[in-house]
């Protein structure tokens, strides 16, 4: 198993398509370090794994993007299981990558920074690498493909001859190419998302970036090795991630991990015109007044509150008030604006209706994987 060679198809597995490259259980020996609870074994496979990786692969010394997932991790760690030293590596490759080593030490590619629209769907990608690593899962799964114990398993991997290198040549496999049974990945799933909770991120993103990896498998059928090739079970993972949300009580609003329906109001001149906008589209126009300003200003609060991707697109609409002549647009059961209190100049509320439910179809356009309705 040395050379370069197995080391940069590491470096090409596709976003939850690793894990540690080997995690012995506790037994195997003390902790080296109250700072630290990785096993020498994993910080030495570790520490071998990543300098052929960075031989193979050229990691950006860039503070910028380091400093975007070191504080993911920082606020992610926490909430881990062990207490390992995730350390951070950015590799300058388009293929969307992220994968851990043995013990904390972590990759995440530029392609996979440039892929995900948020932090929130970065947080998706990196709390399910973690759980990976802090959960041993490689082991595991080695210990399932040669049918022995956890046990024989750590001891394999401390001795020397054919036990080890049949066991080494497993983890080694199941790391590169993500060979994880269903649950192993539903696992890292159901953690992920509540540890991003747990540590203050909309946990969503864990969904989101799941059904847009999704559309690229689509997209690229024949795109080999990686997510595209050793993840099949892609819909029952969604499903699944749709269902640990649910479960728990939280709302499943994709907007604020995608980073759409964004509302605000336009800059004006004097009293000439103000405008709402979503997504820098604009929906409504008035005159740039103060009771124009005030109106709007409200509004763009209330939507974007309101107006979700899951939105029944009957449920933008405009009802008669209770003397037949006011108006009122609602976005749900939320009342958002009435006839009776545009100021002068103001474009009607059908005009607002009817840009809100076309800005709303085309944001759901840029993320079609998804079943809204459900």
């Amino acid at each position: 198993m040395k050379g370069s060679g197995i080391f940069a198809v590491i470096a090409v597995v596709m976003f939850f398509a690793s894990g540690a490259v080997i995690a012995a259980p506790d037994a195997v020996s003390p902790d080296m370090s109250p700072r630290s609870d990785a096993t020498p074994q994993e910080k030495k496979l570790s520490d071998r794994a990543a300098a052929e990786i960075e031989k193979t692969w050229p990691v950006l010394v860039n503070p910028v993007y380091r400093a975007k997932v070191e504080t993911i991790v920082n606020r992610l760690s926490p909430y881990m299981e062990r207490n390992l030293p995730f350390d951070i590596g950015i590799i300058d490759h388009k293929m969307v990558n992220a994968f851990a080593l043995a013990g904390g030490k972590m990759y995440v590619t530029t392609g996979m920074l440039d892929f995900v629209k948020t932090d929130t769907e970065l947080a998706g990608v990196v709390a399910h690498e973690m759980v990976h690593a802090d959960k041993k899962h490689v082991i595991i799964q080695s210990a399932r493909n040669n049918r022995m114990t956890l046990l024989a398993i750590a001891t394999a991997i401390v001795s020397k001859g054919s036990a080890a290198a049949m066991v080494a040549a497993n983890v080694l496999q199941v790391a590169i190419m993500g060979a994880y049974s269903i649950d192993l990945e539903k696992e890292a799933d159901g953690l992920g998302i509540d540890i991003l909770a747990r540590a203050g991120y909309n946990p969503v993103g864990m969904l989101t970036v799941q059904e847009r990896l999704k559309e690229e498998r689509l997209k690229h059928p024949d795109i080999n090795p990686g997510i595209y090739q050793t993840h099949p079970e892609t819909d029952e993972r969604i499903a699944s991630a749709e269902k640990y949300l649910n479960d728990h009580g939280i709302p499943i609003r994709r907007k604020y991990a995608l980073g759409n329906l964004r509302t605000s109001v336009g800059e004006t001149s004097g009293d000439i015109e103000a405008t709402l906008l979503i997504d820098d589209t604009e929906v409504w126009r008035g005159r740039g007044d103060e009771p124009t300003r005030k109106l709007f200003g409200r509004v763009a609060g209330d939507l974007w509150e309101y107006l979700q991707l899951e939105t029944v697109p009957f449920d933008v609409r405009i009802e008669s008030g209770g003397d037949g002549a006011n108006q009122v647009f609602y976005v749900g059961s939320r009342k958002i604006a009435a006839s009776d209190e545009l100021p002068q100049g103001t474009e009607p509320l059908r005009t607002l209706r009817e840009n809100v439910q076309k800005v709303l179809s085309d944001a759901r356009m840029t993320h079609p994987m998804a079943d809204y309705y459900k």
